[in-house]
C-alpha cells in the first residue's frame, strides 16, 4: 500500500528492525483500541517490507550456506515480521468495514482529509465494499420493493463530520503514557490539564488523548 501521508514517523529513523516492529506494535495497538481509524502510517510500514524483502533476499542466497538452524531462526522472524504487517492491515480493514458509510461520505465531501488518513489501495477497497453492498441490497431487498427503491448510498446519516472530536467526547479508553505527557480534559466545569507521568496508566475520554494519536505522537498507548 502507497499514499502520500506524511506522520511524525517520516522525520523518524529506525536504525534496527526491532525499533520498527516495536512502532508497528504500538500502531496495531492504538488502532484495535482506538474508536476511530487512525492515520495510515505509510514510513512504518514501507520500513517492514524493506526489511521483510531483505530477509528473504537474504535466505535465498545464503540457504545453502548457513547452519539448518539459523536459517529456521531467520524464517521465524521473517514470519514474525509478516504476521504483525498483516495484523495491521486486518485491523484496518475491520474499521474501514465497520464505518464505511461515513468514510464514504467524507470522501465526497471531504477528499483531502480522507487521501491523507488511508492509502491509495484502502480507498480503493472502501469504494469496491460500499459498491458491492449497494449492488447486493438492490438486487436481493430494495430491488423487489415496488415503490421509493433507494440505496444504501441515501440513508440519512448523523451530520457530524467523521474528524470532529465532539462524537467521541463520551467515550473512555485505557491509556499508557509512554513518556511524561500532558493532556487536557473537558468536562461540564471547563478544561483541566493532567500530567501523566511515564509508565503511568489512566482511564481518559478518548478525546482528551485523540490529538496525540492523530498526529502520529509516540507519546500514549491506547491498551
Amino acid at each position: 500500500m502507497s499514499s502520500n501521508t506524511t506522520t511524525t514517523d517520516d522525520y523518524e529513523s529506525y536504525e534496527t528492525p526491532k525499533e520498527v516492529y516495536i512502532r508497528l506494535i504500538e500502531l496495531i495497538n492504538n488502532q484495535r483500541e482506538s474508536p476511530e481509524l487512525l492515520q495510515y502510517e505509510e514510513s512504518v510500514i514501507d520500513c517492514i517490507v524493506e526489511q521483510i524483502e531483505h530477509m528473504n533476499d537474504n535466505i535465498k542466497r545464503l540457504n545453502g550456506k548457513l547452519d539448518p538452524f539459523c536459517v529456521s531462526q531467520h524464517r521465524t522472524e521473517l514470519e514474525r515480521l509478516s504476521f504483525a504487517q498483516n495484523q495491521y492491515f486486518r485491523t484496518r480493514i475491520e474499521k474501514i468495514e465497520s464505518n464505511a458509510i461515513s468514510l464514504i461520505k467524507s470522501l465526497q465531501t471531504n477528499t483531502k482529509y480522507v487521501q491523507k488518513l488511508m492509502s491509495k489501495n484502502e480507498i480503493k477497497y472502501l469504494d469496491n465494499y460500499v459498491s458491492n453492498i449497494d449492488k447486493y441490497l438492490n438486487e436481493s431487498v430494495l430491488g423487489r420493493l415496488p415503490f421509493n427503491r433507494t440505496s444504501i448510498m441515501n440513508f440519512k446519516l448523523i451530520d457530524v463530520p467523521i474528524n470532529d472530536s465532539l462524537k467521541f467526547e463520551n467515550t473512555y479508553v485505557f491509556v499508557k503514557a509512554l513518556k511524561a505527557t500532558q493532556v487536557i480534559v473537558d468536562d461540564s466545569s471547563g478544561q483541566e490539564t493532567i500530567q501523566l507521568d511515564k509508565d503511568s496508566q489512566h482511564f481518559l475520554p478518548y478525546s482528551a488523548v485523540r490529538r496525540h494519536l492523530i498526529t502520529g505522537s509516540r507519546d500514549l498507548l491506547l491498551i
